[in-house]
């Protein structure tokens, strides 16, 4: 078992060196403008089990330069999905989207419930924990500071109470945030012009509308090689699996 786990360990350090190499090969390919060769680097090291935003960052741009739209905007959004608060991550995304060519411009939301998700969006899972768990601990100590007298002055109280409904905010919006990610199954179009069908197969199905790429969509179901999406103004339709790709 010992001999198995140290070679495990020398196998995840040897990858995680070519990974390293691949990834510097990826952007010398994109400084010398072999936008293809770094797609080609960057997606084998995601085949390999490895990523991160910055890969993802320059996946997407080498896919902007090659006018893959939908590819670019699926690596960009997977790249703020793992670092939500890089500016240049949104950035480039708008600007991506900015060339669909069908975009879907819905009535905004709710001014508390626009900026509700915005606080939410601004950090992922792993830190809502943390923060939550760090407050909880601050809240504990000034409990134990009150009960044992170390902690005196009239805004004590107020301030145990205002870290009380802290940490119940923080974990609430985690929670939040934890069934969003579980029920929600998403990716973005990468192809254009994809008919979209009332059933998941060619035949005597109708096409009910047609969808270019860049856009996203909530994936519904899965049949061989078929998924059901459902696009953010509600349409519902089947089209082919290798039209779309899931976002991580």
């Amino acid at each position: 078992m010992k001999n198995f786990i140290i070679l495990f360990l020398f196998i995840s350090i040897g990858l995680a060196d070519i990974s390293d190499e691949l990834f510097s090969q990826g952007n010398n390919a994109m400084i010398n403008e072999n936008y293809e060769d770094a797609v080609q680097i960057y997606e084998s090291i995601l085949e390999l089990g490895f990523e991160n935003p910055n890969l993802y960052y320059n996946l997407g741009n080498a896919y902007y330069r090659l006018h893959y739209i939908g590819q670019s905007i699926w690596a960009y959004s997977n790249a703020i999905k793992m670092s939500p608060r890089e500016s240049d991550f949104h950035h480039n995304l708008s600007v991506a989207k900015a060339r669909k060519i069908d975009r879907i411009d819905m009535p905004d939301a709710f001014i508390l419930l626009k900026k509700y998700r915005e606080l939410k969006n601004r950090f992922i899972l792993e830190e809502w924990v943390i923060l939550g768990s760090l407050v909880l601990l601050l809240q504990a100590f000034w409990f134990f500071g009150l009960q044992f007298g170390w902690i005196r002055g009239n805004m004590s109280q107020t301030v145990l109470s205002g870290l009380i409904v802290l940490t119940i905010g923080i974990h609430v919006v985690a929670t939040d945030k934890y069934f969003q990610e579980k029920r929600t199954h998403s990716g973005v179009v990468i192809a254009n012009g994809v008919d979209a069908y009332s059933g998941p197969f060619y035949g005597e199905n109708t096409v009910l509308f047609r969808i270019n790429e860049g856009s996203n969509a909530d994936i519904n179901q899965s049949q061989k090689n078929w998924v059901e999406i459902i696009l953010i103004d509600g349409k519902r339709g089947w089209i082919p699996s290798e039209s779309i790709r899931t976002l991580k």
